[in-house]
């Protein structure tokens, strides 16, 4: 007969408390049935782990040696029933976040510190994704949500728009047109023009290009770049000229100019986005969303 985590359980009772009567009402179980229990255990092990007389139990040597090493077993099952359940609360547990590069220099620091502080035995881990890789690994549920340029979802998926984001003309210091207060964009059709690289930036590159298109031109893209850091590196470098989503990550560049559009320029949304049918079986990512929510909402409120 196999030992199970019930015959350990038992045995534990019996062991800790010394009396059969004490250890069923702890397990809420009958004497008998209890009894029977050990019974087994002791037929599977082939030895005897009690001494039993009308007025007292004692340990044998074969029962204390199993006490010792069965210890931790149920220590251990004892911790995974706690974390399991302590997850299912939304207490604890993981949670993969994808990111790209236009929330981790503005909102992604804020709804991770406000969720940490919330939920701090919750275990959050960033991955840095295009917003085609983010997709795949959400549906494929190799990421419980990512922020990505807002498009088109497959039924599966949910999303919240947490920001629009501001298109603005990037370009050296030292550029003839950062003496302007504004700039229109046909301003720039003889320009160099740096931009993300296309695979991984294309879902923002596609209409920057198509407003330009639309305004009598095609960019001339003379390099790209994995990163925003990268791409504004290589404007202060006066390599080249960008239209770039607005952020913290711009205006601390040293060497560049920001300067708004004459004209509206195109609509450029971010999102977070996930599984339907995760959410409500995740507490974890639940709690994630509502802090996305509540820190979204406290920026569009925020004057200016």
């Amino acid at each position: 007969m196999p030992v199970e985590i019930r015959h350990i359980r038992a045995f534990h009772a019996v062991a800790e408390t010394l009396s059969f009567r004490q250890a069923s009402e702890r397990l809420g179980v009958a004497q008998p049935a209890l009894s029977r229990t050990i019974k087994h255990l002791e037929e599977a092990l082939q030895t005897r782990l009690f001494r039993r007389t009308t007025r007292v139990t004692r340990l044998t040597d074969s029962g204390r040696s199993f006490l010792k090493h069965t210890a931790n077993i149920i220590a251990d099952l004892d911790r995974a029933i706690d974390l399991a359940q302590r997850a299912h609360s939304g207490l604890t547990g993981e949670l993969r976040v994808g990111f790209n590069d236009l929330v981790i220099t503005s909102l992604l620091p804020q709804v991770v510190r406000r969720f940490r502080a919330e939920h701090p035995h919750i275990e959050v881990t960033l991955i840095d994704e295009s917003t085609p890789q983010a997709l795949e690994m959400v549906l494929d549920e190799t990421c419980d949500i990512a922020f990505i340029v807002d498009q088109h979802l497959q039924p599966e998926l949910d999303r919240i728009v947490v920001r629009d984001e501001q298109i603005v003309c990037v370009l050296p210091a030292s550029h003839d047109l950062a003496r302007k207060e504004r700039i229109s964009v046909a301003e720039l059709a003889n320009e160099p023009f740096i931009m993300g690289r296309w695979d991984a930036w294309k879902t923002t590159s596609r209409p920057i290009r198509d407003f330009c298109i639309s305004h009598g031109f095609v960019p001339k893209i003379i390099q790209e770049a994995d990163h925003s850091d990268g791409i504004m590196g290589l404007v202060a470098a006066e390599m080249g000229v960008t239209l770039h989503v607005d952020s913290a990550l711009v205006h601390s560049m040293k060497g560049i100019a920001v300067r708004p559009l004459h004209e509206r320029p195109p609509e450029i949304r971010t999102a977070a986005i996930w599984r339907r049918d995760c959410r409500s079986a995740s507490p974890a990512l639940d709690h994630f969303i509502t802090a996305i929510a509540d820190v979204a909402s406290l920026e569009r409120a925020a004057p200016g």
